[in-house]
């Protein structure tokens, strides 16, 4: 039977089924007009056609060839700029890193002649860490301390945005 004989056939079948109460002959009648549908296959320059006019209609933005040079002078502009600011902060803030360092030596050694001056004086351990407590609280408590606390939180804040930057600009070169 031609193809066009066996569609009107199935169409009937189909039809004839459905208009009578047995809904397993229709389903099955249905599912055999399906199968002799063909399935339409676009032609092989459909995606470049579609690409190419959504480009046109300004759907999507035209890809852009990245120049070779763009890239290395990205790099080295921030490259070059992380040393300026780097050697910078050495040469502002070396003296007084050193010098806080220092006292932060003097400060450890004179902590644990008072722990053991205390432990000779017959101080039980509670009583040494409610003292440390207290002297550690009383230092973070200064303006000093707490500006500094504040600067490094926005230190970090800082660094984390410039990850984020960075790691931005990468996923967008490849």
């Amino acid at each position: 039977m031609p193809t066009d004989q066996r569609a009107t056939h199935a169409v009937l079948a189909w039809l004839t089924s459905e208009q009578g109460a047995d809904d397993a002959r229709s389903e099955g009648a249905l599912r055999d007009l399906l199968g002799l549908l063909q399935v339409p296959v676009p032609p092989s320059d459909f995606p470049a056609r579609v690409m190419t006019a959504s480009v046109r209609d300004s759907i999507v933005p035209a890809a852009t060839s990245p120049s070779w040079l763009r890239r290395p002078v990205r790099v080295l502009a921030w490259s070059s700029g992380g040393l300026a600011v780097t050697f910078g902060l050495l040469v502002v803030l070396g003296p007084w890193v050193v010098r806080q360092l220092v006292r932060l030596l003097n400060f450890s050694v004179q902590g644990f002649v008072w722990i053991i001056g205390g432990v000779e004086g017959g101080l039980d351990t509670w009583s040494l860490l409610v003292e440390v407590g207290r002297a550690l609280g009383a230092t973070l408590a200064t303006p000093q301390v707490s500006a500094s606390v504040v600067v490094i939180e926005l230190v970090g804040v800082a660094a984390l945005y410039a990850l984020v930057r960075v790691l931005s600009l990468d996923r967008e070169s490849t």
